[in-house]
């Protein structure tokens, strides 16, 4: 949801313009989507806000906001706010709609069951046929491949909706993490510039003779 057109629209590092678009205009997903008055209102806002902190003057600024008012798509918002954003450029990421996810998850679960098919059979042939043809004793030793092959398909055919609708939840959490806004780096932690602390006095160590008071020791005087 927008944030309110109080927030701070120029900084382009922490992403608040963009999310105060009804969508992304830089996502081209939405580059031909109808804009509206809302959308247009909030490139106006940074706008207003860039001439005030004397990032455009006052030419800029009428003939920017004409285009603003002109624009028809979110397309169109975006070249006004060109060099005051640091990251108005194209996003590399899509928001795929619902039915690309599922479309993605299905074929993810088709992979899957082909590879428990496969997984049944292979196996499970090899072993059999070198049964067979050892002379088929009486000591079945098949069956341990089969039973844990077999478990295995019947786990996956018969469980198809929970590994789609896990594969449609994961590859959500991945699309919203590619469009969270980047995080700004730490900040180097300052050293320690005081110097080294003062020997502990109880420790037993012993300083260097204080030269002053070896000076004015007096010699004993002889008898």
């Amino acid at each position: 949801m927008p944030g309110t057109y109080d927030d701070a629209v120029t900084s382009g590092s922490s992403g608040s313009l963009w999310r105060r678009f009804e969508h992304d205009p830089r996502d081209p997903a939405y580059s031909g989507m109808r804009a509206s008055d809302r959308d247009r209102a909030v490139v106006q806002d940074a706008l207003a806000e860039a001439y005030a902190e004397g990032r455009l003057d006052r030419e800029e600024l009428d003939e920017r906001t004409a285009a603003v008012d002109g624009a028809k798509t979110y397309a169109d918002l975006v070249p006004p706010l060109q060099d005051l954003a640091i990251d108005a450029d194209a996003s590399a990421v899509t928001v795929a709609p619902r039915s690309e996810l599922e479309r993605k998850a299905q074929a993810y679960y088709g992979e899957k069951r082909g590879e428990a098919i496969m997984g049944f059979l292979i196996p499970n042939l090899i072993c059999w046929a070198i049964w067979l043809m050892t002379g088929a004793d009486t000591f079945v030793w098949p069956i341990f491949v089969l039973i844990p092959t077999g478990g295995n398909l019947v786990r996956v055919l018969s469980s198809k909706q929970s590994i789609v609708d896990g594969r449609i939840e994961k590859l959500e959490r991945r699309q919203a993490k590619a469009l969270e806004p980047p995080k700004p780096p730490k900040k180097p932690e300052a050293q320690n510039s005081d110097p080294d602390p003062d020997p502990d006095p109880g420790s037993g160590s012993s300083g260097p003779t204080d030269p002053i008071l070896s000076e004015n020791r007096q010699e004993p005087e002889e008898a």
